[in-house]
């Protein structure tokens, strides 16, 4: 709309100038032309037609003729007042578009009462047919993350009675592991309960990194469990570099000397203990793999977890802007042209089924092995909700898929 408006005034420029100096140049001659009739006498000169114009409205005393001439002065005048239009049009244009925004914007915030009630209750619907569908599979879901949390709760208090000091560095790491997998996890859930199946396994990539870590960590000693924390040294000088170059030459607070002399300290401290290769992002592990710069990919093997790389890959299509992301949406029902926008109801199975597995394995890695019965069988029941969850959600995804089948039947019939 504003764009033609502006076309509209920009085209008419012209006119509009060469009207006001026709106007002065009749009065000249004393010669008051009707609007209609200037209008065209206007569109006749400027169309560059050397034949008389003549008006004829219809009453004859009022027909006239006379000879107007244009000069050169008549020539720069137009020019220069064309010139100083186009000039003033940029600030115009802002003005104008400031004035409708504003009329948009509170348009929007006048309607938004209404709409807002409409989405509400669309998303309400939403949810209670989402759950009827997949409710089983999250219920389960939801009984297995407040299992797992117990579990934790039940580990730290019998880790923090205990005198023994041996795997204090290990349990440290774990603790917290297992509580970031549960904080994601329950992500998770809520990003299914909202039918965003997609972002639901996006947030299960990171669980998986947290239970490939932690199956790391379970498995080894002390001192790699030490250098994974010292390796934050690292991490932070990464960060701090990369503010300094990105941030601060866009206006950013510089970080304080002294603060920065700590955090070069630090990290050339972690060197001078590791060596070189612990500057590597998986440099903490370096030394445990044998491997001067270790990859994730080589974490996954040695945790054994390599077969979840095909699914660690599909999480990854909804995280980075490759173009598989583009063909490839859990929650599209594999539907390639729909362009989904918002919520769906499909595509659960992956990300709560990956999720149950990757909680239950960094629950059971922190907890660890143990000869109490209670406790065995707590991590027993953890499991069989583990295989009830995947189990439920597969029930569904494959209702969904029956369901979406016939409907393309009788679409095709």
């Amino acid at each position: 709309m504003i764009e033609k408006t502006l076309q509209s005034a920009i085209d008419s420029l012209p006119k509009i100038i060469f009207r006001k100096l026709l106007i002065r140049k009749l009065e000249e001659h004393k010669i008051d032309l009707p609007s209609d009739a200037l209008d065209a006498f206007a569109d006749h000169l400027l169309a560059g037609k050397s034949d008389n114009f003549i008006w004829d409205d219809g009453l004859d005393d009022s027909i006239h003729g006379f000879t107007l001439t244009f000069t050169e002065e008549d020539k720069l005048e137009i020019e220069d007042a064309i010139n100083k239009a186009l000039e003033a049009i940029p600030k115009a244009v802002r003005i104008a578009l400031d004035k409708t925004s504003d009329i948009l914007f509170n348009n929007i915030k006048r309607k938004w009462g209404g709409e807002q009630l409409a989405q509400q209750y669309e998303l309400q619907v939403f949810k209670e047919d989402l759950e009827e569908r997949w409710g089983n599979g999250l219920n389960y879901l939801r009984m297995l993350l407040t299992c797992c949390r117990e579990v934790g709760s039940q580990t730290l208090k019998r880790h923090n009675k205990s005198k023994s000091k041996r795997h204090a560095m290990r349990r440290w790491v774990l603790v917290r592991l297992h509580a970031r997998a549960c904080q994601v996890a329950d992500e998770i859930i809520c990003l299914m309960e909202n039918g965003f199946a997609d972002g639901a396994m996006a947030r299960w990539r990171t669980i998986h990194e947290l239970s490939v870590v932690a199956t790391i960590i379970a498995n080894g000693d002390e001192d790699l469990a030490e250098r994974y924390i010292l390796h934050d040294a690292v991490e932070v000088k990464r960060q701090a570099d990369e503010y300094e170059m990105t941030q601060v030459i866009l206006g950013a607070t510089p970080i304080g000397k002294r603060a920065r002399k700590v955090i070069d300290q630090e990290y050339q401290a972690v060197l001078d203990r590791f060596g070189s290769t612990f500057a590597h992002p998986y440099g903490w592990a370096a030394n445990h793999l044998n491997l001067k710069k270790p990859t994730f990919k080589d974490l996954q093997t040695r945790a054994e977890h390599a077969g979840m790389n095909s699914y660690y890959k599909l999480a990854s299509f909804g995280v980075h802007a490759s173009a598989r992301s583009l063909f490839f949406n859990l929650s599209t029902a594999g539907d390639r042209e729909l362009l989904l926008t918002g919520r769906s109801n499909a595509g659960l199975e992956d990300p709560g089924g990956r999720t149950a597995q990757s909680l239950t394995l960094i629950t059971s890695l922190y907890a660890g092995s143990s000869t109490n019965l209670d406790q065995i069988a707590v991590l027993e029941s953890v499991v069989r909700l583990r295989d009830a969850a995947e189990a439920a959600l597969h029930r569904s995804a494959n209702a969904l898929l029956k369901e979406e089948k016939a409907l393309k039947k009788i679409r095709t019939t």
